[in-house]
């Protein structure tokens, strides 16, 4: 079986869907299945090879199609006019010509859907539940040979929904990459980090946007002046947002901002807590059901596998994944509570060596290449 990785997004990005969607082309390629990745050619302020950036071995092809990028020309018009004119340009490509056993998997349903009707076979990889355009949504999953969703909350939405029998749907929740799980010490990685070795450090590694939690990480701090508090991620923008919502910043936040992603394991390395603040409130209603229930965040998986305790908002989403046995869990989106679970990490190793170890064992089954295995074993058994 050969894949055909389609994807409207712009490659390599800061977001995590860039690094999903690599991790995965690599993750099949070891499974077994040769990738062929057709992204967008678009304006990119990365100048790095998507396999410089990521740092991971150039095993599948890129193909670029040429589209109208009209990102600057307005945010809902740029976006749709890009979006539209990537989709009518994969109809006319000849680099998705129909081809015998190969599969079109993708996480774009407006290219999922013109795919299918240009008869290819089609698996749509949903790492979001729709909230409005039901009935598109609806008429579009039916077409598909298969559906993966990465909780089991997508699941079930898309059996009481849409009215897709079980059978269709795959769970595959998101994961890590096993040569990424750091082993260093915390001493040496706080060398590498030019953290203070003398400090108990707690570290955030994502992005800064409200429904992450982040406003409430920032409030916990101001309640532990004594601990470093580390953010790494954000983009310019959202670094300037999020300090604009928490002056004054307390002394002991550090701001690291964007780091490659190669470098993330060395900062959780370098923690004594890690924390998932994920907030059930957000300005935007959607980001508040999408950070409730939706979210398979890469960065729980990451932590995980780092051997550093977790500290994590008992969120449906989390607790898919997090349970007592391998985090603390705190009320969302109050800092007293994220406060006092920080607290309870460092102030009882025995509870630290257990949490550190049980999400170890816990992650194992969550790697980029159990996750391929499981897709491609569903793509087979579709077959009629």
């Amino acid at each position: 079986m050969k894949l055909i990785y389609v994807t409207n997004g712009r490659i390599p990005t800061e977001k995590a869907y860039g690094l999903q969607t690599v991790s995965m082309c690599q993750a099949f390629v070891g499974a077994g299945a040769p990738v062929t990745l057709v992204i967008p050619r678009r304006k990119n302020s990365i100048a790095e090879s998507l396999f410089d950036y990521y740092g991971v071995e150039k095993n599948f092809g890129v193909s670029y199609i040429p589209i109208i990028d009209a990102i600057g020309w307005g945010r809902r018009f740029g976006f749709w006019v890009t979006r539209l004119s990537y989709a009518v340009a994969l109809l006319f490509s000849l680099k998705l010509r129909k081809q015998p056993d190969t599969v079109i998997f993708t996480r774009d349903l407006i290219a999922a859907v013109l795919l299918k009707l240009r008869g290819h076979r089609v698996f749509y990889d949903m790492h979001g539940f729709p909230y409005k355009f039901l009935w598109f949504w609806k008429k579009a999953c039916q077409m598909m040979e298969g559906m993966v969703c990465t909780n089991q909350w997508k699941i079930e939405q898309c059996k009481k929904i849409f009215k897709i029998h079980e059978s269709k749907l795959c769970l595959a929740r998101n994961g890590f990459t096993n040569d990424q799980a750091s082993s260093q010490t915390l001493s040496t990685a706080r060398r590498e980090v030019a953290l203070p070795p003398d400090k108990e450090v707690v570290v955030y590694a994502g992005h800064l946007q409200d429904w992450k939690g982040v406003d409430v990480l920032a409030k916990a701090a101001q309640k532990l002046s004594n601990i470093l508090f580390v953010f790494v991620g954000g983009t310019a923008d959202e670094i300037t947002r999020f300090k604009a919502r928490n002056l004054p910043l307390s002394k002991n936040v550090v701001m690291k901002g964007q780091r490659p992603h190669q470098e993330i394991p060395t900062y959780l390395q370098a923690a004594d807590v890690v924390v998932l603040p994920n907030s059930a409130r957000s300005e935007n209603f959607r980001f508040a059901v999408y950070s409730q229930y939706d979210t398979s965040p890469l960065k729980l998986f990451e932590y995980m596998a780092s051997r550093r305790p977790i500290v994590a908002s008992a969120l449906p989403s989390i607790k898919e994944i997090l349970n007592e046995s391998n985090a603390v869990l705190v009320e969302p989106d109050n800092p007293n509570a994220l406060v006092d679970g920080i607290r309870k990490v460092l102030s009882n190793p025995d509870l630290k060596a257990k949490l550190e170890t049980r999400a170890w064992q816990d992650v194992q089954q969550y790697s980029w290449a159990n996750r391929a295995f499981s897709i491609l074993d569903f793509i087979e058994s579709q077959k009629v």
